[in-house]
């Protein structure tokens, strides 16, 4: 999962990305053109059990990419460089970092509905170039059929300032659009990152609710208390949160909100030489959950042991799942559930 965080310049985004990494570094404003990269763990309590267990050679994690792209100036009207929107389009899931906190290096109003709507109006007028380019060539060749129309219902869609996800367009469809990867298909996620008393949903409520009209979830932080957080021990940030009254750490939270964005859920390996977590989206089925793994178990799928995290960690052994009866056999169209645990037997 590739996650990309934007926002104007001075919203805090960076600090944002280094807490959410797990990494100090430089925060300081004018680093303009550069693109971070990092590769987070997504903490997961089952996979720690199960590690418990087996004691295999290796433990791995699902991860995700973070990507913290270059800010705009507030009111620049400059857009973003084809770079950045190149990277964006590379993403599973956009960030936008709404400022709702006083920064003495901005000259400008706390204004977080203005910057979320700025935000999206480039994304939006990113795929209205695209889009626009596509269906002049197609209207100058005198293009008929399926890609002319669909290009023509994108192009009304964007003109009218509404976004494709608003479209319910058909897996054929979607399928003619893969190569231009939009910006206004993709999921968006707002963090709002607000002041270091309102660092939670709860207690963060009166700075959330002006923003009800973006159908964007919303999640809230303070970027500078997570930075102060990021730096303690695992065992001093539990302890420090619980006494402020905040369930978890900003990147629990913020993954747990990025997966339902995506409606994303984790499945098991498990054995002696690795316990696994993978990542797939809600619904799918045995066999593409295989082809996760491995295409080649995904092409020669016959069938999948299966049982679930919940039942091993209670019963304690395999041996005792399936005395109780909680082991069985899948077929390839049988829906992965989130804690699943699959072995995949292949020709």
């Amino acid at each position: 999962m590739r996650v990309g965080i934007i926002g104007f310049a001075g919203s805090g985004k960076t600090t944002i990305f280094n807490a959410l990494a797990g990494i100090g570094g430089d925060v300081a404003p004018g680093k303009a053109g550069r693109i971070n990269l990092r590769e987070v763990q997504v903490p997961d309590a089952r996979i720690d059990k199960l590690s418990l267990m087996y004691q295999p050679k290796k433990t791995i994690y699902a991860s995700i990419q973070l990507a913290d792209l270059p800010g705009q100036a507030p009111g620049s009207g400059g857009g973003f460089d084809a770079n950045s929107i190149a990277k964006m389009r590379e993403m599973d899931l956009l960030v936008i970092v709404a400022r709702a906190f006083d920064n003495p290096y901005i000259n400008a109003p706390i204004d977080p509905a203005s910057e979320i709507g700025g935000m999206l109006a480039e994304l939006l007028l990113a795929d209205y170039t695209v889009v626009e380019k596509k269906v002049m060539r197609l209207r100058k060749e005198a293009a008929k059929g399926t890609e002319r129309d669909l290009f023509e219902q994108l192009f009304a869609t964007l003109e009218a300032e509404q976004w494709l996800s608003t479209l319910e367009l058909s897996e054929q469809s979607l399928e003619l659009l893969t190569g231009f990867r939009l910006l206004t298909l993709k999921p968006v996620l707002v963090v709002l990152n607000t002041p270091e008393d309102k660092a939670d949903h709860d207690s963060a409520s009166e700075l959330i609710e002006p923003l009800s009209s973006f159908e964007a979830p919303i999640f809230a932080l303070s970027a500078k208390l997570e930075a102060e957080i990021a730096e303690l021990d695992p065992e001093e940030q539990l302890a420090f949160l619980a006494e402020i009254g905040i369930q978890g750490t900003a990147r629990d939270r913020f993954i747990r909100a990025a997966y339902k964005s995506l409606d994303l859920i984790s499945f098991f390996t498990v054995g002696e030489d690795e316990v696994r977590a993978w990542t797939v989206q809600r619904g799918a089925n045995a066999q593409t959950s295989a082809g996760k793994i491995h295409t080649d178990l995904s092409k020669r799928f016959i069938r999948a042991e299966h049982m679930t995290c919940a039942d091993l960690i209670e019963l304690g052994s395999e041996a005792k799942v399936k005395e109780a009866g909680k082991f069985s056999l899948k077929g390839k169209e049988y829906i992965t559930q989130d804690g699943d645990i699959l072995h995949i037997r292949a020709s």
